[in-house]
């Protein structure tokens, strides 16, 4: 059983939270206690040790990274609350961390928790890693910074801007990067095409996505040959090729 405590400055917000788990996802979660803003959250956290807290981003007298920077241990798991905000939404996913929009519907709160299951069953020992990830995302609003791999140990982070491109391998994805370095990824090729798109990437084959950023060179033979900066030649699927040229002209 998953021990949590829910902190929000909106009483209502945490009567729903509180309602859905007991009444959809009592077999799972046990809610503990609840708190209504940073230090009385803090204090919670600290008396009853969760395994996982509900945290609302921002509150009346500060945020939830206030309340997390107080603490001298996280070693529980965070699900951040938030109103809508698309770079927020962004910031999490970058950074691996789950989230629920308010108001909090049951579908969403499932698959959270459904994710949550899988996460709680690896090391927790780099939490503090992954939050400094998330800061730093939220913190450059417009552009997010460094992204999160998880991999069969647990994660690797790498800056956005040192990918140069990305190759499917069935249920994995291969990240090549500045330097040569290569990272292997639990994830699908697919997950990362919706995640990295907007930040300037593209996906020229089925199995290839490329930072347009690291393009040298674009040859029109056999059907379009993108060059990498590393010297790669990949070829550009007929399918997608006046997309892809239509983020350069």
């Amino acid at each position: 059983m998953i021990k949590a405590v829910l902190i929000d400055d909106e009483k209502d917000a945490r009567f729903i939270l509180r309602n859905l788990l007991e009444r959809k996802f009592s077999d799972k979660i046990e809610v503990i206690g609840e708190a209504d803003d940073v230090i009385p959250g803090a204090e919670a956290i600290e008396a009853l040790k969760p395994d996982l807290v509900f945290l609302d981003v921002q509150m009346k007298k500060g945020n939830g990274f206030d309340l997390l920077n107080r603490l001298d241990d996280i070693n529980f798991e965070v699900i951040f609350i938030t109103a809508h905000n698309q770079f927020a939404v962004e910031a999490f996913k970058f950074s691996a961390f789950g989230y629920l929009l308010k108001p909090v519907k049951h579908k969403d709160l499932g698959v959270v928790i459904e994710k949550l299951e899988t996460k709680l069953l690896q090391s927790k020992n780099k939490m503090k890693d992954r939050l400094k990830v998330l800061v730093e995302n939220y913190g450059n609003e417009g552009e997010v910074q460094k992204l999160i791999l998880p991999n069969v140990e647990g994660f690797q982070v790498v800056k956005v801007g040192d990918i140069i491109r990305l190759e499917g391998d069935r249920n994995y994805t291969n990240f090549i990067l500045l330097g040569g370095k290569k990272i292997t990824a639990s994830k699908n090729l697919g997950e990362y095409e919706e995640l990295l798109n907007p930040h300037g990437f593209f996906r020229i084959h089925q199995s290839t996505i490329v930072s347009l950023r690291h393009i040298s060179s674009y040859l029109k033979t056999d059907g379009g040959i993108v060059e990498t900066v590393d010297g790669a030649k990949l070829k550009v699927s007929r399918y997608r090729k006046t997309e892809f040229l239509s983020r350069f002209f």
